[in-house]
């Protein structure tokens, strides 16, 4: 029996390879340079020499002069609260819009999907018109209502939800289950991927939102770390190095959590992309 080897493209591979410098590129950057002395980014030629002068003196300057962890805090709890609120949501309207009949679904899907073409900055102003007059401005709560975004999760539930066998319904419905119960025992636990996809996609969404942030927030007590992250770049306006150090800490949460998380994100994306 002959085995089958895989053939390489020369230009394909190489040009896979510069793809990959560029896109990491700005990576290497961010970790070398928050190391460095700021003189050695700001000569030229740039000094991006690994392990050459290093220094945590910028770490320690981040931590010393910003409200960093204040910052990270707040976006956590902001990103959190709208990925579960999210969550919920899509869930919900993704069963009903798969396994329930009713009366204008297509129609009221229709919409659903609409809403996802329209570019974010188009709400933004009847937003805040909005949590102005429910006097939300300048809130958790404001902040938190006015992000929830659950058209392309509702969108990726209906699909996932829509792969599920009837039979499965049809078991829980003769056991005795009504609509809640066939929710919780058959869609949920077999929904956790998508689910997964959606906090991730949403978390991610809320935690990097700047110009949303910067509209409703103005109480520094509730920057974000997107918000704080532009105020000490303004305040270090020629201290590239520490921004550097700045930007590094913001990344590292958000890489850890991803890599604890993309099994969740990787089967989730795909569910309901085949039948069967």
């Amino acid at each position: 029996m002959k085995l089958h080897r895989k053939k390489y493209s020369i230009p394909s591979t190489i040009g896979m390879v510069i793809v990959v410098c560029i896109v990491m590129a700005p990576l290497y950057i961010m970790v070398v340079g928050a190391f460095k002395p700021n003189l050695s980014l700001i000569q030229a030629p740039v000094d991006l020499v690994p392990f050459k002068d290093f220094t945590m003196s910028n770490v320690k300057k981040v931590l010393a002069e910003s409200e960093v962890f204040l910052w990270l805090k707040n976006s956590f709890i902001f990103s959190l609260a709208v990925a579960c609120a999210t969550i919920f949501i899509s869930i919900c309207a993704g069963y009903s819009f798969a396994k329930i009949n009713f009366r204008g679904k297509t129609v009221f899907f229709s919409m659903v999907i609409a809403t996802m073409m329209m570019p974010k900055q188009i709400l933004m102003i009847p937003n805040y018109l909005v949590a102005n007059k429910l006097h939300l401005q300048d809130t958790m709560a404001g902040v938190i209502l006015t992000s929830i975004a659950p058209a392309f999760g509702i969108f990726l539930s209906r699909q996932a939800i829509s792969s599920l066998p009837s039979e499965l319904f049809d078991a829980a419905e003769i056991d005795g289950c009504g609509e809640v119960g066939k929710f919780f025992r058959v869609v949920v636990p077999l929904s956790m991927p998508t689910v997964g996809t959606i906090g991730i996609l949403s978390f991610f969404s809320t935690f990097n939102d700047y110009i949303w942030q910067t509209i409703m927030i103005s109480n520094k007590n509730l920057r974000t770390l997107p918000i704080g992250m532009s105020y000490f770049a303004q305040l270090q306006n020629n201290n590239k190095a520490a921004q550097l150090a700045m930007a590094l800490i913001a990344t590292v949460p958000l890489a850890v959590l991803f890599v604890l998380c993309q099994k969740f994100f990787i089967k989730g994306a795909t569910a309901g992309a085949v039948k069967g």
